[in-house]
């Protein structure tokens, strides 16, 4: 399952600005499956939902590929040992209580990672990959969503 994740995202990032391209297709989707997460983001303040202006504002891109980038870190931190990656993302959960995030926000990312990566992979994104890629998202969401919670708590 990992090395599945593993080689599928070594063609995305054989992409020219990868973390740019990849990572304004994703939240493009994230605000089409749910528009109402729009004021949700500082990067958004300043601009109508779903603008040319937003996507090509230097706040935009610097969270866009910000994200990208925790996503090429997760992936790296694929292994045996998942401890590493299982510290950050439930830290990165507490930091996405306090922005307001809920499970059910989770969801979206989750389909629209899917969707971007069906997108950018074409029919290099098998059934299998598809699976895999299913599978970790809901361990990092899950994780994610864990500390989140333990946010709430206190």
């Amino acid at each position: 399952m990992a090395a599945q994740v593993i080689e599928s995202w070594k063609i995305v990032k054989a992409i020219d600005k990868y973390d740019e391209v990849i990572g304004e297709m994703l939240f493009r989707r994230i605000f089409e499956i749910a528009p109402e997460v729009h004021g949700m983001f500082r990067f958004t303040r300043d601009f109508e939902p779903g603008s040319e202006e937003l996507y090509q504002s230097e706040r935009f891109m610097t969270h866009a590929t910000g994200v990208i980038q925790t996503v090429d870190t997760a992936v790296s931190l694929l292994a045996p040992d998942l401890d590493p990656l299982i510290e950050i993302l439930h830290d990165l959960g507490t930091k996405h209580a306090q922005y307001g995030a809920l499970p059910a926000h989770y969801a979206v990312v989750g389909r629209a990672l899917i969707d971007t990566l069906d997108k950018t992979l074409g029919d290099k994104f098998t059934s299998e990959i598809k699976t895999a890629w299913a599978r970790i998202y809901d361990i990092v969401s899950t994780t994610m969503i864990e500390g989140a919670e333990e946010a709430y708590e206190d």
